[in-house]
């Protein structure tokens, strides 16, 4: 996916529909203490994030004018109060429907939210805006051809192998996990506890043992590379493209990050084979033992920072300027057809499919002697309180 391209699009285009000046509203915060949502607020902010259309003005001012005059109004859905809407509304306004977390968790109930959103600006790739927690660009067009083709993709493995640094040389420790939510709907904790009494494992926060300090994160990142082989980049929830920082942030360095992917995002988000997706394996033991395996064998393990030097990682910060200037580029497009969400509850919590897994102990489809533990992908069960 090119998130770049949706994002910016035609430069001269681009300037040829900014006209006047739009207004954007941020109702409410985008988490405590910060009503910014990454971008800040003013008349010149999308000029200074290098918008190519950036004649937009962002502000937290909900009396700057009346409600109906607003041409945007972004709503933070975590943050969702229906007895808490502008009082007016105008025909020519757009309200924004804006979430970074998963449907997972149910923090509001989306069934007050009938046929009031115009646009959609999430992480998911069906969104209005995409804003997502990163995303990974092909910097080199040549090898498109054989990332297509399997004798194509082996050679250029082989040959990217032939000028890349031994990354697996000094590295003296295998898995390492930061985490500081003990409890998820994914299961990802009960898996760890499962993976550890196969394969060293290091957890790192208030859920492990290990320390290291939040205060400066880049030290962090880099003990992570240089001491470790493999890191746990599991998310809290398993729904439809929420792949967050913790995966994007860790392919920026020579770690392999391990995933537990069920709807096939990162196969769309990533190179093929710079990282490793812990649902393609039977049981945990198999993949315990694939990893030992890339622990003795240089080659193999290297094999998977192939794509170093053809891509490159794009963070959260970009992710958020970009759709904020995707915000104004479409405010000031006359093109766009009229559009409200009749049922949100049906897109964000249906399409989402969030599921969780289960574990049962036993022999295990390899009838091998030893315990096996496998699991079985369901549908999230979430109670709704309220």
């Amino acid at each position: 996916m090119n998130f770049l391209g949706n994002v910016v699009g035609d430069h001269q285009r681009n300037k040829q529909l900014a006209v006047n000046w739009k207004t954007i509203l941020f109702w409410n915060e985008e988490h405590t203490g910060n009503k910014t949502f990454e971008i800040g607020t003013g008349k010149d902010i999308f000029l200074k994030a290098g918008c190519p259309v950036w004649q937009c003005e962002a502000t937290t001012n909900r009396t700057l004018l009346p409600d109906e005059s607003y041409d945007a109004v972004v709503f933070n859905q975590r943050k969702w109060d229906p007895l808490d809407l502008p009082a007016k509304r105008s025909p020519h306004q757009r309200y924004i429907f804006w979430s970074r977390e998963s449907p997972g968790w149910r923090y509001v109930n989306t069934n007050s939210m009938t046929e009031f959103f115009n646009w959609t600006m999430t992480y998911r790739w069906d969104s209005d805006i995409i804003y997502p927690y990163g995303w990974i660009t092909l910097t080199d067009p040549t090898i498109v051809t054989k990332l297509t083709d399997t004798e194509g993709f082996q050679q250029l493995i082989a040959e990217t192998q032939l000028n890349t640094v031994n990354s697996a040389t000094a590295k003296t420790k295998k898995v390492a996990w930061f985490v500081s939510n003990c409890k998820s709907l994914s299961a990802r904790n009960e898996y760890v506890d499962r993976l550890k009494t196969l394969i060293d494992v290091d957890i790192y926060g208030q859920c492990g043992t290990m320390r290291c300090s939040r205060t400066d994160s880049e030290l962090c990142h880099e003990m992570l590379e240089r001491d470790y082989k493999f890191y746990l980049s599991l998310e809290n929830t398993l729904c439809e493209d929420y792949v967050t920082e913790k995966f994007f942030d860790q392919m920026r360095y020579h770690i392999v990050p391990i995933v537990f992917d069920l709807h096939g995002h990162h196969a769309r988000m990533a190179p093929p084979h710079s990282y490793i997706n812990a649902a393609d394996y039977q049981s945990v033991r198999d993949l315990a033992d694939y990893l030992n395996l890339l622990d003795g064998n240089d080659t193999l393990y290297n094999q998977y920072f192939w794509w170093k030097k053809h891509y490159v990682t794009h963070d959260s910060t970009e992710a958020a300027k970009h759709s904020m200037c995707e915000l104004c580029r479409m405010l000031h497009d006359p093109t766009k057809p009229e559009k409200i969400y009749k049922d949100m509850k049906n897109w964000w919590d249906n399409q989402a499919t969030c599921q969780t897994i289960t574990f049962s102990d036993g022999d295990g489809i390899t009838k091998e002697s030893y315990a096996e533990h496998t699991w079985e992908a369901k549908p999230m069960l979430i109670r709704w309180f309220g």
